[in-house]
């Protein structure tokens, strides 16, 4: 399966992840903000250049950014499409493969890719061909706001499931995670979202499946710097109160 088919698929039923996906987006929204601005004098308009359902281009177009969203999969773009109108905002979604941004017009203040996108890439010369084309949409000093998993942690535990997620409905849905390990020494693996029904027959399975690789922190650094990239820095999820780690890091004028 794709990554574009496995996101087309999984769309509808992606806000389970996050548990109480408005306040996800509203959380996420305001700790990208306070980031942002610690960084950037003036931040005025960003590009989510892999938006999915809108998670964050929504929170942060609520807090007054000017956002543009794209992503690879258009079912996704069709919910937050639906989304950004439910939540009162107006933001224009693309499709759009972050490893080619060239169909995107202008340049912005920020761009970010956050909920783990980027270890969709498994290989370094896809890695450095998504950097390269996130530099070429910020302006000089611009920054770039990634947000992936502590994989550095993952690679020593190889941690198998996840808290499952419960949604009351109705209809009742449970969201169960797997991860399975190519090997205890390899960085690559497949996620498994399994999404359980309940209907007045039983209960139904639908299976969403990715494969991801494991990047270490020194591997996504040293890919941004590579390309031209300065200042990069990380934030525990913790201290920046996301829910993942985020690296940020600087367009370094030409």
């Amino acid at each position: 399966m794709s990554v574009r088919e496995f996101y087309d698929g999984f769309a509808l039923d992606y806000h389970l992840v996050y548990g109480d996906w408005t306040a996800a987006v509203e959380r996420q929204g305001a700790a990208l903000d306070r980031l942002i601005r610690a960084i950037h004098k003036n931040p005025v308009d960003v590009l989510d250049c892999s938006c999915g359902i809108g998670t964050q281009a929504i929170g942060l177009a609520r807090l007054g950014y000017q956002v543009k969203g794209t992503d690879i999969s258009e079912r996704s773009l069709e919910r937050a499409r639906v989304e950004a109108a439910r939540l009162g905002v107006d933001i224009a979604f693309a499709v759009c493969d972050f490893r080619d941004l060239s169909p995107v017009q202008g340049t912005f203040d920020v761009v970010i890719s956050c909920d783990n996108a980027i270890p969709h890439l498994l290989t370094d010369d896809d890695l450095l061909r998504a950097f390269r084309a996130m530099r070429s949409k910020l302006r000089p000093n611009g920054l770039l706001v990634i947000s992936v998993r502590d994989y550095d942690k993952m690679l020593v535990d190889l941690p198998v499931t996840a808290t499952p997620q419960i949604d009351p409905g109705p209809p009742r849905k449970v969201l169960v995670r797997l991860n399975d390990w190519d090997s205890p020494d390899s960085p690559m693996y497949t996620v498994r979202f399994l999404i359980l029904t309940e209907d007045p027959a039983g209960w139904t399975v639908a299976n969403y499946s990715s494969r991801y690789r494991a990047v270490r922190r020194a591997t996504v650094t040293q890919a941004v710097e590579k390309v031209g990239f300065t200042n990069v820095t990380w934030h525990q999820g913790e201290d920046v109160r996301f829910h993942q780690p985020v690296m940020t890091a600087l367009n370094a004028a030409r």
